[in-house]
This record gives C-alpha cells, structure tokens and sequence, in this order.
C-alpha cells in the first residue's frame, strides 16, 4: 500500500513539475514538437524569427544549446532576441547548459568533469605535418543538451523512448552538403531553407518556402529591420578565419587574454592521452605569435548550430 501511495504521489509531483515547466515557457501540451535548433547566427535567427512572425510554419519551441564559450556579441544578440520574443508572441526560448567548455578546456575535463573535451584542434610532427583532432565538443556541449531538454520538456523517465519529433534546421542552399541523416528514429530533420524533410530511412521534399542561401537570410532580416546577428561560435573554434582572430585581438582584449592562456594551457595534453603539443591556430603555432593576415577564410562557415553532431 505504501509503495502505491508513493508511486501516486511521485506521478502527481512529476506531472505538476511538467505542467509548471511547459507554462513557464508557454510551451504547448502536445504529444509530438516542432523544435528549432536555435545556434543564434544569421540562419538560425532568420528561421526563428520567419516561423515566430508566420513566414513559415510555427514551431512549438526553439533550443539554444549554451557552450558559456560564445561571443559577447552574441550573448547580447540572445538578450534581444529574447526581449523581442516575450514582446511580439515569439517562439519560446530554451536555454540548456550550464557548463562552460572554456572552463572545462582549462581544467582539462569534458562537461561530467571526467575527461578531455576534445576540440578540433591542431597538433604538429617532427616533420612539419599538420594534423587536426577529432571534434567531441558538439556532440557533449550542444546535441547532447538538446536531446536533455527535449526529454525533460516531454518528461521522460529513465530509458523511455522519446516521441517523434521534428528538429529544424537552418541549413542554406550552399552549404547543403551539410544536411544529414538523423540517426534514430523518432527524430526527423527539417530544412526549411532546402524545402527537405530528412529521416533515418531517407529525404522527402517538403514545399515550406523558397529556397534560400546565406545572404538571403541577411536580405530577410534587413528587408524586416531585423538586426544582423554576429557570427555564431565558440570563441576559440579552431575553424575561424585570421580575420574574426584579428578582430578579437584588436577589439577584444579581454577575449584574447582568455584565447591566448587557453591555447598555451591545452599545448601539453600527453597526460591526456595526446603525444603532440596542441594549438588552436591551422598553422601549428602559438596564437600569440601567429602573423594574422586579412585574407583567410574560415575552415567552417557555418553557425555552430549543433548540426555537426546530430
């Protein structure tokens, strides 16, 4: 009899947690969602922003998965749009993680505090060979969170399988190379800008709105005086270009500092399993000394919207 109490009264507790948790985030009672992965670039934001104001569809909810490793730029692109979603019925904003990947690249852990969090880094051989680590950051910092707070949002127990669900994503006509396959089966992948629904057995075209490139998404926002958000990425990403490493030492001081004691922190990893020293610059050399020329391209770019991983 106890235990029948106890079960009832832990239903009862998990359901009005649920009900309180959907309404402070105006989130709707349903069964399946419509959820925009939100990396809050210029895609991204030109997608929240369309299905919020009816240009698409409205989604149920967008996600924005916090590395704590982003842009001061961005961080106050997120208090706008934020402001600009309680005033104007926008599309509720979910803001997961609570762990800062900076902090943790320091102290050399991932986000349980266990091991490295490997990010795309350089590393060098004797010969001169540049080489470049494999990426877990987006998997444990962005797609990982998402699939938390989906989970939390439909409120799921331990091993319970997760409902179908849409994952929409701001991927354009030019980087469509990018488009994946998502890799369960509850889960379906939506580019709205490729009018394409992606599941696991393979890709439907679904009519949502013309197709649509980078700068289009620009072109929308400004046509709808909307402001251009800053590129989306982890400060240190190693894929940036000379470009947005120069803009941070010149504009950003207090950013470099942090760049430059985070690049000569991570150099020696062998205690990590990593036999190389490791640089945050292509070229395999400390961020400090690195001649920074106007010209470089970024190796990545796109907003790290949580793509990469899922």
């Amino acid at each position: 009899m106890k235990n029948i109490f106890r079960t009832i009264v832990s239903t009862m507790n998990k359901t009005f947690y649920l009900v309180r948790m959907r309404k402070s985030y105006n989130i709707p009672d349903k069964k399946n969602y419509k959820v925009i992965s939100l990396g809050l670039g210029q895609q991204s934001t030109a997608l929240y922003l369309m299905s919020s104001i009816g240009f698409v569809e409205r989604a149920d909810f967008a996600i924005f998965s916090d590395t704590g490793s982003e842009s001061k730029a961005t961080y106050e692109h997120l208090k706008w749009l934020k402001n600009w979603q309680k005033e104007n019925d926008g599309i509720p904003i979910i803001q997961t993680g609570k762990k800062s990947l900076y902090n943790d690249l320091i102290h050399g852990t991932n986000k349980s505090g266990n091991r490295f969090a490997s990010i795309p880094a350089f590393t060098k051989d004797e010969n001169g060979n540049v080489g470049i680590l494999n990426r877990q950051c987006t998997e444990e910092y962005k797609t990982q969170e998402i699939y938390k707070a989906l989970r939390k949002i439909y409120g799921l127990k331990f091993k319970q399988r997760t409902p179908d669900t849409e994952m929409w994503l701001g991927i354009t006509l030019e980087e469509i190379e990018r488009m994946k396959y998502p890799r369960t089966k509850w889960l379906t992948f939506v580019y709205p800008f490729l009018n394409v629904k992606s599941k696991k057995s393979g890709h439907d075209k679904v009519p949502y709105t013309a197709l649509f490139r980078r700068s289009d998404c620009v072109e929308w926002l400004r046509a709808n005086n909307f402001p251009i958000p800053p590129k989306s990425a982890c400060i240190f990403c190693p894929f940036q270009s000379d470009h947005r490493w120069r803009d941070m030492k010149l504009n950003h001081p207090k950013e470099w500092k942090k760049l430059i004691r985070l690049d000569e922190k991570i150099r020696n990893s062998t205690q990590k399993g990593i036999e190389k020293p490791i640089y945050l610059h292509r070229s395999a050399l400390p961020l400090k000394e690195v001649d920074l020329l106007e010209t470089q391209l970024d190796m990545f770019t796109s907003e790290c919207s949580g793509v990469c991983g899922i």
